[in-house]
């Protein structure tokens, strides 16, 4: 049996602050050791990264785990037992072209999307463990999944009669918040956010209205039908319906937080969790990377583009511009480099396959972060408090950097379309004007400043959840907006009535006005003919 003892009193400075002084303890109730299934499809290090803490957090606590992933195990963690899924259904293929087709047309990155979903999902639904898992007398309490996109695994909830719980690693969209009946205007949040204006103005709701209405068919008419297809095959013999699972989620807990991202309105449970990734205690250098950073009188820049996006991949004389400008700075570089390191490397560039990124940005030395705008990047640099220089190359990183820029912190170029004098330009600016850093800074004195630590949260209300039996209290019941309300067409009949008046009046003043020009030019004829 575990009981969760909550205890806060006077705190130094914590990387979480506590931002008021709360009640001594909180003794809650008592919680048996659940059993928990993890299905984490995606063969991505970032999902590794984020899950793992989650994870072990929950061992800790006595909880028994079955994590199904398609990733490396980032960190053994004992007691929890481990189902490695391969990509036999060739799902890497369709992420490939899931990359290439972002930014093109929303039909071709639906398709694309769905596609990579669907051998995602199958990778797991087919492996031969999960298989005899489904077969055996196993019961789960609680199964966590990742809620976007991966509509077929949610039927694992239904087969082991089990409270369905999300992680959203990028954060909330129109679709996950109609999965909890919340049923906000769905301009705030798309699906594919890369296009979407701000809205700010009549033609920009106007186009943003098209835009998700665009997105609403291609999600009903191209991704929905062959999830259902494939849920019916796998979970058709239970009475739950396709749609009844995909609206029974407990909890859905959000890798965002107002702080870095837009406000939203939201629904209990819906829960921001970003920085549950990040340890409480600055994680240490290896000594020939603090000897680099320690050395740099002018500072360090730190440049990576993720896992999944890797450096190796860029062409050759994007690689060689970016070498000499790295080379010509006063700064020194450490950049995340995927193949053997040139051998007219410069002395100020220290670079490597594999580098603790957290490790990096928490040292004050690093003046300026280069990466590719991946949410769990986004998030360390808001946290270590880093200006940001984005190169955004697909699905959430522009609207992920873009966030940055808005609020002053972050600059976006195009990797695919680099001018040597631009980027040059760019990075000393950023690095020798100071209200980027004091930006920074900003961000994240307002992001640390929670009442508790992201994970404890995570793992507080997933505990909630198990404590109060799927916590059917939390949800809301299809909502009643009207269609009206629901689009803001009140709004728009307004300003169209409205303009349809200023329109119409004008018409009638011009007919008027015609019609008494004809008459003075007749009677003038008239006059003329008399005279």
């Amino acid at each position: 049996m575990i009981i969760t003892l909550l205890c806060t009193g006077p705190k130094s400075y914590q990387p979480f602050s506590v931002s008021a002084k709360l009640v001594d303890c909180l003794l809650v109730a008592p919680l048996d050791s659940a059993q928990i299934l993890f299905i984490n499809p995606f063969e991505l290090f970032s999902q590794c990264l984020l899950m793992t803490p989650f994870i072990e957090g929950l061992a800790h606590r006595g909880h028994q785990l079955t994590v199904v992933h398609a990733y490396e195990v980032c960190k053994t963690i004992e007691n929890v037992r481990f189902i490695r899924v391969l990509d036999e259904h060739n799902a890497n293929t369709y992420f490939t072209e899931f990359l290439f087709a972002s930014g093109t047309s929303k039909w071709r990155e639906m398709v694309s999307i769905g596609n990579f979903m669907m051998k995602a999902s199958l990778n797991i639904l087919h492996n031969q463990e999960v298989r005899s898992l489904l077969d055996s007398n196993a019961t789960f309490d609680l199964v966590v999944v990742e809620p976007a996109f991966t509509d077929v695994t949610f039927g694992l909830a239904t087969r082991f009669n089990a409270s369905l719980v999300g992680l959203a690693t990028c954060g909330a969209d129109w679709n996950l918040n109609n999965l909890m009946g919340h049923e906000s205007s769905p301009l705030l949040e798309p699906l594919l956010p890369l296009g979407l204006s701000s809205v700010d103005s009549l033609w920009s709701r106007i186009y943003n209205w098209y835009y998700i209405s665009e997105e609403w068919l291609l999600m009903q008419l191209v991704f929905l039908p062959k999830q259902r297809q494939a849920h019916d095959h796998f979970f058709g013999q239970f009475e739950q319906s396709f749609s009844q699972t995909r609206h029974n989620f407990a909890l859905i807990l959000l890798n965002q937080h107002f702080s870095i991202f837009a406000a939203r309105p939201s629904v209990p449970g819906m829960i921001e969790v970003a920085g549950m990734h990040i340890p409480a205690e600055d994680p240490q250098l290896p000594k020939d990377l603090q000897l680099f950073i320690d050395g740099a009188p002018q500072g360090v820049i730190y440049f990576a583009l993720g896992v999944e996006m890797q450096s190796k991949d860029l062409p050759g004389e994007t690689l060689q511009m970016l070498q000499d400008i790295f080379a010509a700075l006063p700064q020194r570089v450490i950049w995340k480099f995927e193949r053997q390191p040139p051998a007219n490397l410069s002395d100020n560039i220290y670079m490597d396959l594999m580098l603790p990124q957290q490790a990096i940005l928490a040292h004050p030395n690093v003046r300026l972060f280069i990466c590719h705008g991946g949410m769990l990047s986004i998030i360390e640099a808001a946290y270590y408090a880093k200006p940001v220089l984005g190169f955004p190359l697909f699905y959430d990183q522009y609207r992920n950097v873009d966030r940055l820029v808005v609020e002053g912190a972050a600059h976006i170029l195009k990797i695919n379309a680099l001018d040597r004098q631009e980027l040059q330009q760019t990075i000393q600016r950023m690095i020798n004007q100071p209200e980027y850093q004091q930006n920074a800074l900003a961000i994240s004195q307002r992001f640390r400043d929670q009442p508790m630590p992201p994970l404890e949260t995570a793992l507080y209300w997933t505990e909630y959840v198990l404590r109060h039996k799927g916590a059917r209290h939390m949800r809301i019941s299809a909502s009643h907006i009207k269609l009206i309300d629901y689009y803001c067409l009140d709004k728009l009949l307004m300003i169209f009535l409205r303009l349809s008046f200023v329109v119409s009046l004008v018409l009638v003043v011009l007919s008027k006005w015609t019609y008494g020009l004809n008459w003075l030019t007749k009677m003038a004829m008239r006059l003329q003919r008399a005279a």
